[in-house]
C-alpha cells in the first residue's frame, strides 16, 4: 500500500512515539515526558552543560529548563554542580539512572532509524539520506 506524505509522516510520528512508550516501560522509565528525555539527552549530548547552555539547545526560555531541571533532579536523574568560574550558575551532570534514561532515547532512534531502513538497499539509504537533509533545512529556516 502507498500512503501520502502527510500519512507517511503521521505513521512515522505515531509509530516512534508508540516504541518509546514500550521501551519506557521496560525499563522502567515510564514517568519521563518526552521532553524530559530530550532534555536528559541534551545534557549528555552537552557533556554538563549550564541552565543558559540548555536553555540555547532545547530552544526553550530559562524558566522552563529550571522547572524540568528541577523535577529531573527530584527524580534522581540529574544533580547541579555550582561552577567554581561563577557562583551564580551551575553545571548539569546526570546520574547513573539520567544515563540510563538516555542510552534508552538513543536506543529508541536506533530501532526507528533500523525500521525505516530495513528494506532498503545502500543507494536507497544515501538518497533517503539527503533527502531528509534538504527536508530539515527548509525546517530549519521556517524558525
Amino acid at each position: 500500500m502507498n500512503y501520502k506524505l502527510e500519512q507517511l509522516i503521521d505513521i512515522l510520528l505515531h509509530k516512534s512515539e508508540q516504541i518509546e512508550d514500550e521501551m519506557k516501560l521496560k525499563c522502567e522509565l515510564k514517568n519521563l515526558t518526552t521532553k524530559q528525555l530530550i532534555c536528559i539527552e541534551a545534557i549528555k549530548e552537552l557533556q554538563n552543560p549550564t541552565l543558559s547552555e540548555l536553555s540555547v539547545k532545547l530552544e526553550i526560555s530559562k524558566a522552563s529548563v529550571s522547572v524540568m531541571l528541577d523535577r529531573l533532579e527530584e527524580n534522581s536523574y540529574l544533580y547541579k554542580i555550582k561552577s567554581d568560574n561563577d557562583r551564580r550558575s551551575a553545571h548539569v551532570h546526570l546520574t547513573e539512572k539520567g544515563n540510563e534514561a538516555a542510552l534508552l532515547h538513543t536506543k529508541v532512534h536506533h530501532h526507528i532509524m533500523q525500521m525505516l531502513t530495513a528494506e532498503l538497499t545502500e543507494a536507497e539509504k544515501e538518497i533517503l539520506v539527503v533527502l531528509l537533509n534538504k527536508a530539515l533545512n527548509s525546517f530549519r529556516k521556517l524558525k
